[in-house]
């Protein structure tokens, strides 16, 4: 069969161009492409995402494309009004099967179906799924991992078993995708939100030439139930480190790689595996990061071992300086542990992506106060908080349904597509924190503000007052304090119509001497002239 595999844009329904948007390389999606090659079939890839398309160029592709099926990945809730426009478009100009997977299918399958546009959705890993369903096309009650339409009632077929050894999954046929679009990968050192400035360590690395770089994944799922994640699988798989290394040697000479970024949940698990994997990922002589938790990179020697492994920068979700918010969370660590680790990764010099969020159930100002002091005791820049949202698939969002806060599905996905909660714009998509809209985001502002000022009050600690990064911070702060007093103080507010008064009056009285003082000046010049 010919089959043609579409990959939708990250985010937006496709009206305008996203060129700056980060491409991250459709591993899981490649994987099952490749699955079905080796199984016989012909495979066309409209790679929408990679190329940058807007919908017309989209269409004429589906216009001048012949196809024995369709099949839509689906990579978040986020894609879900995309795919659905994408079904429509197949089904108006051929009578094909449409199928759709990945996260979107998994979530939604119940509301795809009902669509009447999309014919089988595939949940759960897609490579033995899809080689499955091709061989029985025309018996969808035998293929394991589906959902589909029959008589007006959506069926929902038994789950099929995970993929036991990841060294088994094949590289993908990469000639069949635009790769410059996905060798040009934001390394966390290029998160303006790391501070990767106060990082002296980083100065002898040059962080405009770690490109062409890519995305990889060693391994599948996490071990840890977090209750506001959406999960991709329950578990974790692991690919052997040999394979990993084979993989990776293989990507740095084919595409001359710079640096490579593990976008696994969780790439870094236990000590012994660590020091193994950086034992033989510093013999690659290419920079990487990744993600940790505080609870697996606890130890100086594991520190040590990253960063002597080319190790550019760790990712650790710590989320939160309360205890009782992470335990809440389910997060399965405490803030003992995480500024322990902070201090340590300060000490050995390794760069951090620290990723901490606000507005979870139960949060207050209280709680807030305990993040942004666990920063300031670790003597670590200000990190950016992201305001909780409860995502599909995650035991936070199944907490607000039952509670009766998400009453259409639909609507809330749709809502989704406008993005995350964020106090900045704002955007309130669902606010599950306790506190009033308005409460939450002057408490996002004010969090905000005292950890730039906290940090300004470090520098100057540490001796730094005459530093360039003292003057960085300094402007930084004082943008934070500006935003949060123009906003929430009544007398800042009042001092500032008053400036403004008086400089209107001032203004006033300047032109109104200058009006008075043009016939004199006229009068002087004809004097002068006569003289």
């Amino acid at each position: 069969m010919k089959l043609l595999f579409i990959q939708p844009p990250g985010q937006g329904d496709g009206s305008t161009r996203r060129p700056t948007k980060q491409r991250l390389f459709p591993w899981g999606l490649a994987s099952v492409i490749q699955y079905l090659q080796n199984d016989g079939h012909e495979i066309s890839v409209l790679d929408v995402h990679g190329a940058d398309m807007i919908n017309p160029e989209v269409e004429a592709f589906l216009d001048r494309e012949k196809f024995d099926a369709a099949c839509i990945s689906g990579f978040s809730s986020m894609n879900y009004l995309y795919v659905v426009w994408l079904a429509q478009q197949v089904k108006k100009r051929y009578a094909v099967p449409v199928i759709v997977g990945g996260l979107v299918a998994d979530n939604h399958y119940d509301l795809l179906l009902n669509k009447g546009h999309i014919d089988i959705c595939a949940i759960g890993e897609g490579e033995l799924t899809g080689v499955d369903l091709f061989r029985n096309l025309n018996r969808p009650e035998a293929v394991r991992g589906i959902a589909y339409r029959r008589n007006g009632q959506i069926v929902v077929n038994e789950i099929r078993e995970l993929i036991d050894n990841l060294d088994s999954l094949p590289m993908p046929d990469f000639d069949l995708w635009d790769m410059h679009a996905y060798t040009q990968v934001k390394m966390y050192v290029h998160d303006e939100s790391t501070r990767a400035e106060a990082y002296e360590d980083l100065d002898s690395v040059d962080l405009d030439h770690l490109r062409p770089n890519i995305s990889y994944l060693a391994g599948r799922g996490c071990p840890y139930k977090c209750r506001f994640c959406s999960r991709s699988y329950s578990g974790v798989r692991l690919k052997s480190i040999g394979k990993i290394i084979e993989d990776i040697r293989y990507l740095k000479e084919r595409f001359d790689l710079k640096s490579i970024q593990f976008v696994d949940e969780l790439l870094i698990l236990n000590k012994k595996r660590t020091l193994e994997f950086c034992h033989e990922m510093k013999k690659l002589d290419i920079y990487w990061d990744g993600q940790a938790r505080v609870n697996t990179i606890n130890d100086k020697e594991i520190l040590y071992a990253l960063k002597d492994a080319n190790c550019l920068s760790i990712g650790l979700g710590i989320e939160s300086g309360s205890n009782a918010m992470l335990k809440a969370m389910k997060k399965g660590i405490t803030r003992e542990q995480s500024l322990s680790v902070l201090k340590m990764a300060r000490e050995v010099g390794i760069h951090l992506k620290l990723q901490f969020m606000g507005g979870y159930p139960g949060e207050t100002k209280a709680t807030l106060a305990e993040t942004a002091s666990l920063i300031r005791e670790a003597k670590l820049p200000p990190r950016r908080l992201t305001w909780t949202t409860p995502l599909p698939g995650s035991e936070l969002y199944e907490q607000a349904r039952t509670a009766g806060k998400i009453a259409d599905e639909e609507a809330y996905i749709l809502k989704l597509h406008q993005g995350y909660n964020n106090y900045l714009i704002p955007n309130i998509v669902l606010n599950v924190s306790g506190q009033s809209d308005e409460e939450m985001i002057r408490l996002f502002y004010w969090v905000h503000m005292k950890m730039e000022v906290d940090y300004l009050q470090t520098l100057v600690r540490e001796g730094k007052l005459f530093k360039p990064i003292f003057r960085q911070q300094y402007r930084q702060a004082s943008i934070k304090v500006r935003q949060y007093l123009q906003l929430y103080s009544p007398a800042y507010q009042k001092a500032q119509r008053g400036a403004q008064i008086i400089r209107q009056t001032l203004s006033s009285l300047y032109w109104g001497i200058r009006k008075h003082l043009r016939p004199l000046k006229r009068l002087y010049q004809k004097l002068k002239a006569g003289r």
